[in-house]
């Protein structure tokens, strides 16, 4: 299946998905919630970075394939870098810590679910900054692309927001009045 096909497809699952009925929307939290939360979560990635910075000593600098087992999308950064991306970036992103998508304890463990998706995100964004920007015309950036906060903005689950729900479809006004 070809790229834009394959986007195709995806996009009309997207937006079917969205225009389906789903339940309301839970308040938003204040300010001081998502600090906190956010607080939380860099802290524990940061147990989970410092850790692997610990077991892999000296080899910061070497392509993370070789420090690391089963690594598949991000090959040519540095042990160092990858750490960084997944930290600062991807986690960041999606508003998560690192046991969204690995088993802490066995990092190359392919138990998770959102492991995967995940990869298929990264070649989607891929698909997306390497063939299909670049056949929008009049787009006003040199060098457009997407990244995962582009959707996500902190969410795990991205959607298309309250905006997009259906709305209620008013009644049909009264039939006129008999006459005569």
């Amino acid at each position: 299946m070809n790229n834009v096909l394959l986007m195709s497809v995806a996009f009309a699952a997207l937006t079917q998905a969205a225009s389906a009925q789903t339940p309301a929307a839970a308040p938003a939290p204040t300010p001081e919630q998502v600090a906190a939360r956010n607080d939380s979560l860099r802290a524990d990635r940061l147990i989970h970075v410092n850790r692997l910075l610990e077991q892999i000593k000296g080899k910061e600098d070497l392509p993370a394939e070789e420090v690391f087992q089963d690594i598949r999308t991000l090959k040519g950064v540095s042990a160092r870098m990858l750490l960084g991306i997944m930290s600062r970036g991807y986690s960041n992103a999606l508003g998560v810590s690192c046991s969204h998508c690995h088993v802490t304890s066995d990092f190359s463990s392919e138990d998770k679910v959102a492991k995967q998706v995940a990869r298929d995100m990264v070649a989607m964004s891929a698909v997306i900054n390497d063939s299909l920007l670049k056949n929008i015309r009049n787009i006003r950036s040199e060098n457009p692309g997407v990244s995962c906060s582009t959707c996500h903005s902190g969410q795990t689950r991205p959607g298309f927001g309250p905006r997009a729900q259906p709305q209620p479809v008013p009644p049909p006004p009264p039939p006129p009045p008999p006459t005569g």
